[in-house]
């Protein structure tokens, strides 16, 4: 047994030993709530993982601890991590697929990653046999369609939905239970998608570094098209044009975001009106999204409208010519032009050329998969948090806790005590409040072997000592979406204060998430601490058309703010001038 350091932490596995942020940081930037890990993260997502791991034939249920013991994916130190161990023996089990090619797609270049050690139960044939069937399938299947409706399961539970204020305490939380199979369904199907993306992704990368041209593999994945996780960024920009070619709103805007929408609402002009039926649209249809939008007690753009407001008063500061529209398809002319070349170059080896073109026409189709489904996952985690919402709003206004989100620090398993009798878990809430405070301020070791780290070993989130690179200095991370381009850098540390991001400006951060895509319009490119290729940021820098590079050590801290910098998407490469 290891000593907790937070209520719902997890066993660390003997089989699979190493586990890391890499990937899962995007999505759970903060510590985890225990209501969220208990009910969602034991019982949907990780034996999601398992049912797809399963599903393509790499794994067998026996493989794995019992149910309700995390070990694909964990929580230690109140931060979720990914086991790296059990992807690693993925790829050793998928043929033509090397640790390391699948190493750098999900989790970069990151530094002091523990080296892979075999075992001798890495190597299945059977299991090799079982996964090819699969494999095969990735380069013929598409897997749009399935998540299409996915999505529409979900808009169909959304459009069902109780009245929720009709409910009584105990029928709120058995509604609550009934939703988590569907959320293993989805997550499961999510997984898949991801998996896919992330092995075609691989293939094109090494199929590139065989033609000759490595850095080319970036243009394959650009512009892929209808992907979810971009889609409300362009919506944004329309908004941004909208407020920019408007003395009206242009004016309100110019008063700050702070009582934004009450100046807006309280405007009897026609521009200020349109603008108020618009922005209700896009909360409509994106408002479950936020940062760390994975817990249940994250804030979301309809619950914080200042969280995009602040990001849609930078867009409108740009000019035209940064419209993401144009630069989408003069990045998909490219990525065309680039299937073409490397098919060309393969040419000599007809197994390799139609191995690649096969890839290629593939890999968008799963990355527009996946991000749609990690959407619909998304939109459906609001469904839940709904119901806790209004179960912890009850007791917020009898007193019983601070704040809704309160109800989110016990387990699963102590809210029927709670619902008979509150009171009673009073001391418990307080200490946890306390616990996860502290737990907020705290930065995660990014990978571990063996025993989870110690708190001590934790370091002081936005505690960073000043040993910024001299001009000239070259950093090197991965190249994950084409283009250069040279501006200012602006080190931003999260989304919840305003980054003054200005327009042209080189955003440096530690690690993105879809939320940010609105950020992104303002920006001329992006440089990650962490990510791979198939990392939001990736994703949505090349569908917006933003040179990005991610995995580069210490970029917040090497980088200072304000130093002009030139990012080359395609080689990963940041100079300091």
């Amino acid at each position: 047994m290891i000593s907790r350091i937070w209520v719902c932490d997890d066993e660390p596995s003997e089989r699979f030993p190493v586990f890391t942020r890499g990937n899962v940081g995007e999505v759970f930037v903060e510590a985890v709530s225990p209501l969220t890990w208990t009910a969602l993260g034991r019982l949907a997502w990780e034996p999601a993982w398992r049912d797809a791991f399963c599903a393509i034939g790499a794994f067998t249920q026996d493989e794995f601890k019992a149910p309700g013991q995390p070990e694909i994916t964990a929580c230690f130190g109140g931060y979720i991590y990914i086991n790296m161990s059990v992807t690693r023996v993925l790829a050793v089990r998928i043929p033509g697929m090397s640790v390391e090619a699948i190493d750098r797609s999900l989790f970069g270049d990151a530094a002091d990653v523990p080296p892979y050690r075999p075992d001798p139960r890495d190597a299945d044939p059977a299991r090799t046999e079982a996964v090819t069937g699969w494999l095969q399938s990735l380069f013929t299947a598409d897997p749009r369609p399935a998540a299409d409706r996915y999505r529409d399961d979900v808009l169909a539970l959304q459009a069902r939905r109780p009245d929720f204020t009709a409910l009584s305490d105990r029928a709120l939380l058995d509604y609550f239970r009934s939703l988590i199979p569907q959320a293993r369904r989805l997550f499961e199907q999510h997984v898949l998608n991801t998996y896919g993306a992330n092995v075609l992704t691989s293939v094109v990368a090494q199929l590139a570094e065989a033609a000759g041209a490595a850095e080319l593999a970036a243009n394959v994945t650009a512009a892929v098209g209808d992907v979810d996780s971009a889609a409300h960024s362009f919506e944004l920009w329309t908004l941004s044009r909208k407020i920019r070619s408007s003395p009206v709103l242009s004016s309100l805007f110019d008063g700050g975001v702070d009582g934004l929408m009450e100046r807006l609402l309280a405007r009897d002009a026609a521009d200020a009106r349109a603008f108020a039926a618009d922005w209700q649209h896009f909360l409509d249809r994106w408002g479950f999204l936020g940062p760390s939008v994975w817990d249940l007690r994250s804030a979301t753009y309809a619950t914080d409208p200042a969280l995009v407001l602040r990001m849609l008063e930078r867009a409108r500061r740009s000019a035209d010519v940064a419209d993401p529209a144009s630069r989408f398809t003069e990045l998909a002319s490219r990525r065309n032009a680039t299937v073409a070349e490397l098919s060309s170059r393969l040419s000599q080896s007809p197994d390799l050329q139609g191995r690649f073109v096969a890839a290629a026409r593939s890999v968008g189709n799963y990355l527009t998969a996946r991000e749609r489904g990690k959407t619909t996952c998304t939109r459906w985690n609001e469904e839940a948090r709904s119901v806790m919402r209004e179960l912890g709003g009850r007791h917020a206004m009898r007193g019983v806790v601070q704040r809704w989100q309160d109800i989110l620090l016990l387990q699963l398993d102590e809210l029927d005590g709670f619902l008979a009798a509150p009171q009673s878990f009073a001391d418990v809430i307080a200490k946890r409040r306390q616990m996860l405070a502290l737990l907020e301020t705290k930065e995660p070791p990014f990978v571990f072997e063996g025993a989870p780290p110690p708190l001590s070993a934790f370091g002081d989130r936005g505690k960073r000592s000043d040993a910024q690179e001299a001009a000239g200095e070259v950093l090197h991370g991965i190249g994950v979406s084409p283009g250069v381009h040279t501006g200012r850098a602006r080190v931003i540390a999260s989304l919840d204060v305003d980054s003054e991001l200005e327009p042209g400006e080189v955003i440096v951060t530690e690690v993105t998430d879809a939320s940010w895509g609105p950020l992104m319009l303002s920006a001329g490119a992006v440089v990650v601490e962490t990510g791979a290729p198939i990392s939001h940021a990736a994703i949505v820098s090349r569908e917006l058309g933003i040179p990005a590079a991610v995995s580069v050590p210490d970029a917040t801290r090497r980088i200072a703010n304000g130093q002009m910098v030139t990012v080359d998407g395609s080689t990963g490469t940041v100079t300091l001038r």
